[in-house]
């Protein structure tokens, strides 16, 4: 009995000893620190997730970032992986606001005050350069005192409404056979200059000027129909933007939005067109660009070719000068 009693003795001294030993810190143990966190808020009128937009429109994304074990020092943005700074972060970002007052942007973002212990930021951003159907990541990360970071992203594709036709169309002298002098960009067919199918018109001759240099070669829009016409301004657009990568009908009126305004002459003369002071091209051109709206339709048009038909003074004429255009709409 005695045996037995010092053997369970012995067992509930070694028991104790384990439970004693396992309690006991490992020295070597890590000590791990909470970093921050951040998140990309759904809130109306704010991209949380990957997303597509149309071309030329904008996003706004609001940013929230807290901090874990330290406090936070700054906030940063990359474009694929690179963080553009300077005026090149004035391309990305138009307006960055938080607790309801403006922040000036800056790449990264420096926290300071209150902020530095959690804080929210509204961002509205250009997916600037960004091409049709080009998917760009745009990643947000945040730093805290500790240089403990962590970051959110989204990839946003460029996209558009498909166009609705291509095709080629004639226009002719205004001071020609009779119906013709107009174009239906609708369907690339020649009517007469003020038919009401008609978007564009030649400007006709001017009877001022010797016959063989007498037709004006300029273009304006049929105000009657409810059109305006602009010029393409390349100096705008996108770097590669060509009426051959035209492909969706938002280019289109992107190029119309920021055209400008068609500046030819159009002083009272002895011309066919009886019209003055109307918007008119100068003389146009082979490659020439202009944009027409007509209500909520947009097209674009290439000059091709500019033929002119000279038929000599003792020879009747019939004034067949034309333009071949290229149409997309």
């Amino acid at each position: 009995m005695t045996k037995l009693l010092l053997k369970l003795s012995g067992l509930a001294f070694a028991l104790t000893l384990l439970i004693a030993t396992g309690c006991t810190d490992d020295p070597e143990d890590p000590i791990v620190t909470l970093g921050p966190e951040i998140t990309l808020l759904a809130d109306a009128g704010f991209i949380s997730t990957d997303a597509d937009l149309l071309i030329g429109e904008t996003f706004k994304v609001k940013v929230e970032a807290d901090k874990g074990d330290n406090q936070l020092k700054a906030l940063s943005f990359e474009v694929d992986g690179v963080q553009p700074k300077g005026t090149d972060l004035d391309n990305f970002v138009t307006k960055i606001t938080s607790g309801g007052a403006d922040v000036t942007p800056q790449n990264p973002l420096l926290i300071v005050g209150a902020a530095k212990d959690g804080a929210t930021w509204e961002f509205d951003l250009v997916p600037f350069g960004q091409q049709l159907n080009e998917t760009v990541t745009y990643t947000f990360t945040v730093e805290d005192d500790a240089g403990e970071k962590a970051s959110v992203s989204i990839d946003i594709t460029i996209t558009g409404t498909p166009l609705e036709k291509e095709l080629e169309g004639v226009l002719f002298n205004q001071a020609g056979p009779a119906g013709t002098g107009g174009l239906d960009l609708d369907d690339g067919v020649g009517t007469g200059s003020n038919a009401a199918e008609a978007e564009i018109q030649d400007e006709g001759i001017d009877r001022g000027r010797p016959q063989a240099s007498n037709w004006r070669r300029q273009i304006s829009a049929v105000d009657a129909n409810g059109v305006s016409m602009r010029e393409v301004d390349l100096s705008k657009m996108p770097e590669n933007f060509s009426f051959a990568n035209v492909s969706t009908q938002e280019q289109i009126k992107e190029a119309y939005d920021l055209g400008k305004t068609l500046a030819g002459a159009d002083a009272p003369c002895d011309c066919s067109d009886a019209t003055a002071n109307e918007e008119v091209t100068d003389p146009v051109a082979v490659d020439d660009l202009f944009v027409v709206k007509k209500g909520d339709k947009y097209y674009i048009i290439r000059i091709d070719e500019v033929n002119e038909v000279y038929i000599a003074p003792d020879t009747p004429g019939n004034n067949d000068d034309n333009y071949v255009v290229s149409i997309k709409h």
